[in-house]
């Protein structure tokens, strides 16, 4: 579990995030418990596991003679099937002589094996039968996963297996993926989170492996002197991937028999532990210590950032707590620091105009020492009283030291952690799966599922233990903004300035007598005690119906009768023609922001329940989502609706807010290149504003204005509703004629704002470049459908599906271009389209513009000898994607919102889409991407490099002149 909505997440994966070699995601792992691992090893035994009673899929647990922890689940209604290995080796790991040794290997396992020579095959198969493939090395693991469609699994866990028995380590591939790596290091230089982590790492005692890179580049990869790389990496494979450091999980639709035949007869070959680098090496007794530093703490560094952004970060190394998981201390103290409600430290900064956010939690937590941070987001005003929040924070510390540990608050948690179990949804496969490997080996075998939302010990002197970490004397504190001032310092890598500064002995006897009168603890939470009337299960899908009411409102309502959930989504969605100007647009922006803003301390402790709002802008207008446990969403409803129409906030929260806006709306200007690109089609084919001149209508706005604004944006608006899952009509009907008279927006439900898409000629190519702050080049390819029927959308999905692997395989892995490369489905509205991006540290976009092409132009080839056989699984892919059922009621939601945003009152939208791709033939395929791609293609380039070609500068006004049509969406 990362967080329950009170923020306490893992800030690690936010600001202190280490080397993802695939994904934006880690998880820091864990190692064994000397206890466990006796367990483990004693016999071959199954184990039962417990679960959800809303869990109706069969587990079992089981450990393979080679000392592989298995666990496999059996879901006979899963679509998808899906496998993660985790194996307990990560950066930590490293050689010190070749830092990113770890992320390099997890690279190499992807580009073949004995059995699966070719590079890209693997990848090729997974995405040809409708799965996905991802793998990420943290601290002390490394983690692969993929899924797939159902039928697929056996044959997709052959190809996996060979990852762990007999990668090839192709000479030729050791030297181009050394580039990927470089490729991956270069593309995050700017990123702030990386820079600040690089600092904090530099500070750590050198003999610990917090303090080395993790990442990797062409430097610490490179062939040395009788050290070839190649050599040095199938060492450190075989010292290190053993079965007794894996752990694998499994989810399929075969039978638990079934798939432990399977496991057993593929994964049987993995070597067990060979004595050199067994997991049993990993829990030493210096092991345990919390890490150290250069310097003595307390101290603090001053760190520039590249984008405009501000925060406080207080970083307290110590020893794990994993073996007190019954008590999760670190889940205890974050709950804590992490309460918005009135009293608590955040709501006393805001209202100060000190800070915008707070978060806390376990940053990360390994056999070697762990980390707890806590992170405010502090206002420009907050950097200038840094010290000032500082001693506030250790204020609430002192505070909760003296009155929060009582074991009613931990019941209250234990009581979340319990309710969000026993209603358990089910998650994505893949996902799913990631996220049990990780932890496997944390629990004994009956609680691999239950553990990570297991709190049964409330222990006094475990959570006091913990909090004796939590001191002045043990912080590293890091502020970084752009005021900070002078720096003096400069890191190794990334070259991100800084400056270190040491505490007064003064100051830190301040911190430690801290002491607030306007701070408190949160009271107990009242949305807890509440009941769970569930919806039905195992009954037949059915659709959304539209309620008849004397009100002349579209009232759409969807009665659950499959999940046997207590929750259900209640939507509003208002469509308003203050969306069309930029000024309007910027306004809404702010005013949910502010919204939002006055609602924290309100609805803060209902979304620890379970139950949760989101006020939203789409094109048309705003929207408001009430979700959750049903029984209490006419209470929150009717809080947030009073929010909306009464302006609660002053004009100290004005500026706190509209500033940070601003600042957001700027800072995609240091976004990756790829990132900035794709920012740029909205604004050139729909006419909507970027956020540059969002930013530039927000800075014209007083506060008078933005009091006066929820009537001007809802007197001439018109509103739609949705209710589905366990809510009853009854229920529908009540929430809807609420909102309605709070709001006393139209009731002609069916008015709704016109979106233009611009058509682009045929047999035309556009090019617009745009400057960044990045030394990556990028280039993005838009190819429109030629109609906004789903026949177009049928083929261009289809062709997306034929391009996808090749195209990425040929870029990345032949041509080593870059990291960032890939082709997807750009639909707008009801207009298909396909993109083609790449963003590069070795080529200029010229170079990168006519490889796109030359791949579009060879491959019409490949398409006309393509087998019908082969065009059947890229279609059987589709489908199964299209076709899939969703796993929960908010993606039933999200299906039925989809078709009605695109006009499917039938809430047929895939099944029609699903017809179209049957109907596809080889001489079809063939037809469209000459069509679509060569001969009467509507193209738009966007590229970096404006200052390279000044005259590459499009707007909407230009495209619009030279457009074929403009597609009006409803029509």
């Amino acid at each position: 579990m990362k967080s329950l909505k009170s923020r306490f997440i893992s800030v690690f994966a936010s600001l202190f995030l280490l080397s993802q070699a695939y994904v934006a995601y880690g998880e820091s792992g864990s190692g064994e418990s000397a206890w466990w691992r006796e367990g483990l090893r004693s016999d071959g035994r199954a184990h039962p596991v417990r679960r959800s009673p809303a869990d109706d899929r069969a587990y079992r647990y089981l450990t393979l003679d080679n000392g592989l922890a298995v666990l496999l689940i059996s879901d006979p209604d899963t679509d998808k099937a899906a496998a993660s290995m985790n194996v307990q080796v990560g950066s930590f790991d490293n050689p010190p002589e070749r830092e990113g040794l770890a992320h390099f290997l997890e690279h190499m396992l992807f580009l073949g094996t004995d059995k699966y020579p070719e590079a890209g095959a693997y990848q090729k198969f997974i995405i040809e039968h409708g799965g996905q493939h991802n793998a990420y090395t943290s601290m002390e693991n490394t983690n692969y996963f993929f899924d797939i469609e159902a039928g697929h699994l056996l044959a997709a866990l052959n190809r996996f297996s060979r990852f762990f028995i007999a990668p090839r380590f192709d000479a030729q591939y050791v030297d181009r993926e050394r580039n990927a790596v470089e490729s991956e290091f270069r593309l995050k230089v700017k990123d702030d989170s990386r820079r600040e982590w690089e600092i904090f790492s530099e500070q750590v005692d050198p003999s610990h492996p917090l303090s080395r890179f993790s990442v990797g580049n062409l430097e610490t990869l490179a062939d040395r002197k009788g050290r070839p790389v190649r050599t040095e990496l199938i060492r450190f494979y075989e010292q290190y991937y053993s079965a007794d450091r894996m752990s694998l999980v499994v989810l399929g639709a075969q039978t638990l028999r079934q798939l432990e035949v399977v496991v057993r007869g593929l994964f049987a070959d993995i070597p067990a532990a060979n004595g050199k680098g067994d997991a049993s090496g990993r829990v030493a007794p210096a092991g345990l210590s919390a890490p150290t530093f250069k310097h003595p703490l307390p101290f603090q560094l001053k760190v520039k950032p590249v984008k405009d952004m501000r925060s406080l970060s207080i970083v307290f190394p110590m020893p794990s707590f994993k073996e007190q998981w019954r008590t999760r201390p670190d889940h205890f103290w974050g709950h804590l620091i992490g309460d918005e409600t009135g009293g608590s430290l955040i709501a006393r900064l805001k209202e100060a105009g000190l800070a915008n956010g707070l978060s806390a939690g376990q940053g990360f937590d390994t056999d070697r020492g762990a980390a707890f941070i806590v992170q405010i987001e502090l206002t420009p005003e907050g950097v200038e009283r840094s010290d000032q929040v500082l001693r506030k924070f250790f204020a609430w510390l002192n505070l909760a030291r003296r009155q929060g540990i009582q074991n009613w608050r931990f019941e209250e948690l234990a009581e979340l952690l319990q309710t969000r179990f026993r209603f358990q949804e089910k998650a994505p496969p893949a996902s799913y799966v990631q996220f049990l490997s990780a932890k496997l080996r944390d629990y004994p075998p009956e609680e691999v599922v239950r553990g990570p939302y297991l709190l049964d010990q409330f222990d006094e002197d475990v959570l006091g233990r913990f909090a004796d970490y939590l001191t002045p004397d043990n912080a590293f504190v890091s502020l970084m903004a752009p005021e900070v001032g002078a720096t003096d310092r400069v890191s190794k890598r990334y070259q991100a300035p800084y400056r270190l500064e040491a505490f007064s002995s003064a100051t830190v006897t301040g911190l430690k007598q801290a002491k607030a009168a306007d701070l408190a603890l949160a009271p107990a939470n009242n949305f807890l005690a509440g009941a769970y009337p569930l919806s039905g299960k195992g009954g037949e899908s059915s659709q959304p119906l539209k309620l008849d009411n004397n009100q002349g409102l579209t009232i759409w309502h969807y009665q659950d009768q499959i999940f046997g959930s207590p929750k259900g989504v209640f939507d509003t969605r208002v469509t308003t023609p203050v969306m069309e100007t930029c000024e309007g647009v910027a306004r809404s922006e702010l005013y949910l922001a502010l919204v939002r803003d006055s609602l924290g301390e309100t609805t803060y402790q209902a979304s620890l329940a379970g139950l949760g709002y989101s006020l939203y802008r789409w094109h048309g207008g705003i929207g408001l989502s009430i979700d959750g446990y049903t029984d209490r969403q006419g209470v929150l409803l009717e809080q947030v609706l009073e929010a909306v129409i009464t302006p609660q906030w002053l004009e100290n929260d004005f500026q706190r807010l509209r500033s940070t806006l601003v600042r957001d709306f700027r800072n995609v200007r240091k976004q990756w290149p790829v990132r900035q690109l794709f920012q740029q089609m909205d604004p050139l084919l729909r006419g909507t504003c970027d956020k540059p001149t969002l930013a530039n209508a927000l800075e014209e706005m007083d506060f008078a204005d933005m009091r006066e604004f929820p009537a001007s944006l809802f007197s001439t608006a018109h509103v739609r509703f949705y209710g589905g899952g366990a809510l009853t009509e009854q229920q529908v009907l009540e929430m809807a004629e609420l909102t309605q008279a709070h709001l006393q927006v139209g009731r002609v439900g069916d008015a709704v704002s016109r979106e233009e898409i611009l058509a682009l000629p045929r047999k035309t190519s556009f090019q617009h470049s745009i400057d960044v702050e990045h030394t990556d080049s990028g280039v993005l390819l838009y190819v429109q459908g030629h109609e906004d029927s789903l026949e177009e959308r049928a083929l261009v999905a289809t062709i997306n599906g034929v391009l996808e692997a090749p195209f990425y395989t040929t870029m990345r892995t032949e041509k080593q271009f870059g990291y960032v490369v890939g082709t997807n489905i750009r639909h707008m509205n009801r207009v298909p389209g396909l993109t083609f991006y790449i963003q590069s540290p070795v080529a200029k976009e010229a170079r990168l513009q006519g490889e796109i092409n030359g791949f579009i132009a060879s491959y019409e080839s490949v398409l006309g000898d393509m087998s019908k056989a082969e065009l059947a699984r890229i279609k059987a892919a589709l489908l199964a994607n299209i076709k899939e059922r969703p796993r929960n009621i908010n993606e039933q939601v999200g299906r039925h919102q989809e078709s009605l945003s695109l006009g499917y009152e039938d809430f047929d939208f895939r099944e029609k889409l699903a017809e179209q791709v049957k109907r596809i033939g080889r001489d079809d395929l063939l037809s469209a991407y000459r069509r679509l791609l060569r001969k009467d293609s509507r193209r738009l380039w966007i590229t970096t490099g404006r200052v390279m070609n000044p005259e590459a500068v499009l707007s909407h006004g230009q495209l619009r002149e030279s457009a074929e049509k403009v597609y009006a969406y409803p029509q």
